[in-house]
């Protein structure tokens, strides 16, 4: 008997409802240089040779008409839409058991994350190999400080602090079950690897480009709107 081809998942997170922005539609589906923004996160996914499936999550409101731009957009891709759920991590959760038995390795990011290239998907997916969870980080640039009451408390070094960026890359069957566990004990973090760490499991770093930022407020939405229109990235 056959066995069945392992594959690869990219679990794309667009569920959120940009409150941030102040805008009229939600962030990820901004129109930059004539396309939504969620697309241009698509591409570095759909073009890449590792990645078998997509599975976008996206708000309940929304998913009747985006479903259908994404099936028009990428009709070579196998790419299936859900909603998304209350929070984050309960839209990762839901996309989780939509994988079948044979996925072996899921990567999850964030819909608004448009300029992770293609060069640092190869190698997170190349490190989660050896070490089952892997995230991509980038090297903290300011001075931190700790305030209390508007007053500084302490500077705290940086040698041993990172950004944590996605996709953040795990063995399919590990963080399908630290998922199922925080569902079950209703436990919230803030990223995927967190849950992890929750349960004790390690989770190792891939240092990757700050290049690849989150369109988080009309700020980083200018400086998007400015390399998109000019099209400039990592993978050109």
């Amino acid at each position: 008997m056959n066995k069945k081809k392992i594959k690869t998942i990219a679990i794309i997170t667009a569920g959120g409802s940009g409150n941030r922005l102040k805008s009229g539609t939600k962030k990820q589906f901004i129109e930059i240089a004539g396309r939504p923004l969620i697309f241009w996160t698509l591409d570095k996914f759909t073009n890449h040779l590792e990645i078998d499936e997509i599975i976008v999550t996206l708000p309940e409101d929304e998913i009747k008409t985006y479903s259908e731009l994404i099936e028009n957009e990428y009709p070579q891709n196998v790419i299936t839409t859900l909603p998304g759920g209350e929070e984050r991590q309960d839209s990762v959760f839901n996309a989780l058991m939509l994988c079948s038995s044979n996925t072996k390795y899921i990567l999850i990011h964030d819909g608004v994350r448009p300029f992770i290239s293609s060069e640092d998907i190869t190698r997170l997916l190349e490190s989660v190999e050896e070490h089952k969870a892997v995230i991509p980080v980038s090297k903290i640039k300011n001075t931190i400080k700790e305030i209390q009451n508007n007053k500084i408390i302490k500077t705290i070094s940086r040698e041993n602090l990172v950004n944590a960026l996605t996709p953040q890359v795990f063995e399919f069957d590990l963080i399908k079950s630290c998922h199922q566990k925080a569902k079950s004990e209703k436990l919230y973090f803030t990223d995927d690897a967190a849950i992890l760490e929750h349960y004790g499991y390690p989770v190792y770093t891939v240092e990757c480009d700050s290049f690849n930022i989150k369109i988080t407020d009309i700020y980083d939405l200018q400086i998007a709107e400015v390399l998109l229109e000019n099209n400039f990235s990592k993978d050109n």
